[in-house]
């Protein structure tokens, strides 16, 4: 059997583990507190789109690299210009399935001997969210997120920029979601491990972030995170960064978030500003 097929089978397996798992938890309606909406900027949301519900999210996220400063690499200015399309189905209450990918546009001028120019299609995506903690008393959800990158993106050529990361991936997140009254905080510990060959002498990497939103009326939610990354392969990449934004959320489900990101802090990675427009409809 070839790397690629071992890589699809485990991640049939693991993707479809969370259902067997959902399935022994009682499937009665979880009536949610009334509160604040868990969508979050770069953090992930620990609160299932619910049974039978179809979700469809669209996301702009263009990306400046800046020059770096303090631990940060010296780069050459770059951009990349990236939109997505994601949907999501609720298999139950406590579990949803997502399946996305996208097209961008990059430049990257740091290699003067190389290509500088790349546009097409990006990796595929697919997860599941599993909750297996719904307290309904404490406002209080625990979800284990799984997700598999599919490297079906442009391949990097002769003239052009490669938009995959050219292996497959699998990524576990615990992820918490928590309100107090108008208050929301969203934390995510995740690991990520690369399948099946092709990633180099990468060994993995980790990442946590931590998100508060406050309601200031029910549809208007401003954000702060901090998020932190880390990538293991003959050197350790660490990053930190900084994020503010907006969540207004109808009662409908319709979702606006916009926001901004920037780097901080770096080792072994360049600096970069990033930002965020998604719009989620619901059905």
């Amino acid at each position: 059997m070839s790397n690629r097929l071992r890589a699809l089978a485990f991640a049939a397996v693991v993707l479809l583990s969370p259902a067997a798992r959902a399935s022994e938890l009682d499937d009665g309606p979880i009536v949610p507190p009334a509160g604040p909406d868990h969508g979050k900027m770069a953090t992930e949301e620990a609160t299932p789109v619910g049974a039978g519900a179809v979700e469809v999210e669209t996301a702009y996220s263009p990306k400046f690299a800046n020059r770096g400063s303090g631990g940060f690499d010296r780069s050459a200015d770059g951009h990349t210009h990236a939109s997505s399309l994601a949907f999501f189905y609720g298999v139950n209450e406590h579990l949803d399935v997502k399946v996305g990918s996208g097209f961008a546009n990059t430049v990257d001028r740091s290699d003067p001997t190389g290509p500088a120019r790349g546009a097409g299609a990006t990796d595929l995506v697919l997860g599941t969210r599993w909750r297996f903690l719904a307290d309904v008393e404490r406002a209080l959800d625990l979800t284990l997120a799984t997700t598999v990158v599919a490297p079906t993106g442009l391949e990097e050529a002769e003239d052009a920029l490669g938009l995959t990361q050219g292996y497959w991936s699998l990524r576990n997140a615990l992820v918490a979601s928590k309100d107090w009254g108008r208050k929301t905080a969203n934390a995510e510990l995740a690991v990520t491990v690369p399948m099946g060959g092709g990633a180099g002498d990468l060994v993995g990497g980790a990442s946590a972030n931590v998100a508060f939103g406050y309601a200031v009326v029910p549809w208007f939610q401003p954000i702060a995170e901090v998020n932190y990354e880390a990538a293991r392969d003959v050197t350790t990449q660490q990053r930190l960064a900084l994020t503010a934004g907006l969540n207004m959320t109808a009662r409908s489900g319709t979702r606006l978030l916009v926001g901004v990101q920037q780097a901080v802090w770096g080792r072994d990675v360049g600096q970069d500003t990033t930002a965020l427009a998604a719009f989620k409809v619901a059905f």
